[in-house]
């Protein structure tokens, strides 16, 4: 019998506070080590887990940085140490002058294979639970690829937060081959159904393993709330683990012979009729 592709994926969630960003980060070194301790193979992080930068109009250019990094640098070193890979959203400054949410997809040599720059941005300037609203696209640029990464761990898509909506964009990384989509996210309170429902959806539709980490609790410089209950969820939409609601590292391990196994039980992929989705294929 073929030896079975066992892997230990973590999930780790905090709550990222505006204009700490120093602190924020040694925070995350340490449930880097947590992590680590644990084995894990895959680390997920949240979304702009350096800091949100809501709270301030322009803070998003304070926190950003190129890629490589001071923090990707960091990140790079727990990846080495323990020999595993790291993903996570955090504000990218572009050589191209342009600022990102970008998730740096980290090896355990240490080394940026991909970046995914987030490509639905959030814009919801009529939330009546956000004072304000929020315009994410006044501070950072859509990016303009659904690559999937070859990795010798698994074939993984990289993804962030308000992406989770567009069922879109996780068909395309299933049809590309992913095995494990990951899913970065600060997604908003008390949405809790929604976070749920999108990630066991998109595991379900794609017969594939989601690792996804959220921002947790209330940030306090801005006052807005995030879900948390960062989860691992398998390619029958079963939720293997959820974290708490505290800062956290949930951790499980998965089988990615699995994703074979439910696929065989319900052949989807070969089952789907592109020629009828005229729409689609028409950019519609």
């Amino acid at each position: 019998m073929d030896e079975k592709r066992q892997l230990t994926v973590s999930a780790v969630q905090i709550t990222a506070v505006d204009g700490e960003k120093a602190a924020t980060v040694d925070k995350m070194a340490g449930w880097l080590d947590v992590a680590g301790a644990r084995g894990s193979d895959l680390v997920v992080l949240p979304e702009l887990w350096t800091g949100l930068g809501f709270s301030e109009k322009g803070l998003h250019e304070k926190l950003a940085e190129p890629f490589p990094g001071p923090t990707t640098e960091m990140l790079a070193d727990k990846a080495r140490r323990y020999g595993m890979f790291v993903a996570g959203s955090m504000y990218e400054r572009g050589d191209d002058g342009h600022y990102y949410n970008s998730v740096p997809l980290i090896s355990p040599q240490g080394e940026i294979i991909g970046v995914y720059r987030k490509t639905h941005l959030f814009d919801a300037p009529n939330r009546t639970d956000i004072k304000g609203g929020i315009r994410e696209s006044d501070a950072v640029s859509p990016g303009g690829n659904l690559d999937v990464y070859g990795t010798n761990l698994a074939r993984i898509g990289l993804s962030v937060c308000s992406d989770l909506r567009f069922p879109e964009v996780y068909r395309e990384m299933a049809l590309n081959g992913a095995e494990i989509l990951v899913c970065a996210s600060a997604f908003l309170s008390p949405r809790f159904d929604h976070w749920e429902f999108f990630l066991r959806a998109r595991a379900t539709e794609n017969q594939a393993f989601v690792v996804a980490s959220g921002q947790y609790g209330v940030e306090p410089k801005s006052g807005i709330g995030f879900v948390g209950r960062s989860m691992i969820v398998d390619p029958w939409g079963v939720i293997v683990a959820t974290a708490s609601d505290t800062e956290d590292c949930v951790t499980a391990f998965i089988d990615l012979d699995f994703i074979q196994e439910v696929r065989d039980r319900y052949p989807l992929m070969t089952q789907r009729r592109p020629e009828l989705y005229r729409t689609l294929a028409a950019g519609g």
